[in-house]
C-alpha cells in the first residue's frame, strides 16, 4: 500500500515538474514612440520564444509598430487608436499594432526564424520622417 501511495505522489510531482519546465520564459520589451522615433531603435528577441512588446506612445499623435515579411505565430494585439486605423489594409503586415497619443498598447508574438527585420511607423509621413528601427531575432 505504501508503495502505491509513494508511486502516485512521485508521478504527480514528476508531472507537475514537466508542466512547469515546458513553459517558456516570456521576453518583455518596452518601446517608447515619440514624434518621430522609437526608443530603443533596435530590439532583440529570441526565436521560438514568446515575446511581449509594450508600445508607449509618448508623442502628440498616433503611432504604430509594423514589421512585414517576418514569420510569426501566436500573434495577439491589444491596441488603442481611432476606428479609421482599423479600416486600413493590415493584412500586408505580419506584425502591426498602434497606440493613441499618451496611451500604451501590447503585442504578443513568437518569432519563428532568426534574422533582422525593419520596424516602422506606417502612418503617412512617419517612416519618411525617420520613424524606423530594427527587430533582431536571435537563434537560441
Amino acid at each position: 500500500m505504501k508503495q502505491k501511495i509513494f508511486f502516485s505522489v512521485a508521478c504527480t510531482l514528476l508531472l507537475a515538474g514537466c508542466a512547469t519546465a515546458s513553459q517558456q520564459p516570456v521576453t518583455k520589451i518596452t518601446v517608447e514612440a515619440s514624434d518621430f522615433a522609437y526608443d530603443p531603435v533596435s530590439i532583440s528577441v529570441p526565436a521560438g520564444q514568446p515575446v511581449t512588446v509594450l508600445l508607449k506612445n509618448m508623442g502628440r499623435v498616433e503611432h504604430d509598430f509594423v514589421v512585414s515579411n517576418i514569420d510569426v505565430t501566436n500573434v495577439e494585439a491589444s491596441e488603442s487608436g481611432p476606428a479609421q486605423h482599423h479600416q486600413m489594409d493590415q493584412h500586408e503586415y505580419d506584425l502591426h499594432f498602434f497606440a493613441k497619443a499618451g496611451e500604451t498598447a501590447t503585442l504578443q508574438f513568437t518569432a519563428v526564424e532568426p534574422g533582422t527585420y525593419e520596424i516602422f511607423c506606417s502612418i503617412e509621413g512617419h517612416k519618411e520622417a525617420g520613424m524606423i528601427g530594427e527587430l533582431v531575432v536571435t537563434a537560441q
